[in-house]
């Protein structure tokens, strides 16, 4: 009680603070400039583009990270801690140099004469994808790891087969966990600038998303638009998140 007391402080400091930071960017705005960022085309364009990209980036997620994060789960090999710090990388370096090696990559002679991935749909899903699917991996494997394999144990001695045991024991109790990885790395993808920039070019109307289109808004001097479309992405952002915790929230263990 008395450490709840003590963190009262803080915690109501830090509230204020992001709570005055957002709030005096509504402050800096009027509906009139909502209206007008809805009724801009590009903008519309590059919200679309946003959303189909960060769609394929979170199926890519789904097929690969949480198999991958149920791996890492299981295992208890050098290689499998190995393979969990590889996968921290791309939370830990600036995108633009996941760009910048992606960009290194795609632009090689070989790749190219099967598909050109630079300046295109693909490229920049690519790119959000390898930006996101830690949050996917990560997820994944505190979900498995709270589960004992113990569960389906019990459930092939009842007769179910492996495939049958692992889906109503583990993957039915790590579920909420593994679909809050893959929300959140759809919010990710949707943010996501700096390596969808470099790879996917911000070209209007064809590869460009909503933190590169706020980008070229503020460049071009029009930052009301711009300051409109980033408080639609903190809104997006905050109703995403409080589902997350409402849906697949956990009660909290109290002694």
């Amino acid at each position: 009680m008395k450490l709840t007391k003590f963190s009262l402080i803080p915690a109501i400091l830090l509230v204020a603070f992001v709570l005055f930071v957002i709030i005096w960017g509504f402050l800096g705005v009027s509906f009139g400039d909502f209206k007008k960022l809805f009724s801009d085309g590009e903008f519309l364009s590059a919200v679309v583009f946003g959303l189909e990209t960060s769609f394929v980036s979170v199926a890519l997620s789904c097929l690969f990270a949480v198999p991958t994060g149920f791996l890492l789960a299981r295992s208890d090999r050098f290689l499998a801690k190995v393979l969990d710090a590889v996968f921290d990388v791309p939370i830990i370096i600036p995108p633009l140099i996941v760009g910048v090696l992606l960009l290194n990559i795609f632009d090689n002679s070989f790749i190219a004469k099967f598909y050109s991935f630079v300046f295109t749909f693909w490229g920049a899903a690519i790119a959000q994808f390898f930006i996101a699917f830690p949050f996917t991996v990560k997820a994944s494997k505190s979900a498995f790891e709270l589960v004992s394999p113990v569960y389906e144990r019990i459930a092939m001695t009842l007769g179910a087969n492996y495939y049958k045991s692992f889906y109503d024991t583990t993957f039915k109790l790590a579920k909420n966990s593994i679909l809050s990885g893959l929300v959140l790395s759809w919010l990710r993808s949707l943010g996501e600038f700096g390596a969808t920039l470099i790879v996917g070019g911000g070209i209007a109307y064809k590869t460009e998303n909503i933190p590169i289109n706020i980008y070229l808004k503020i460049m071009e001097g029009n930052f009301k638009e711009g300051l409109a479309a980033s408080l639609f992405v903190v809104l997006i952002a905050f109703f995403s998140v409080l589902l997350i915790k409402l849906i697949f929230g956990k009660n909290k263990v109290r002694l």
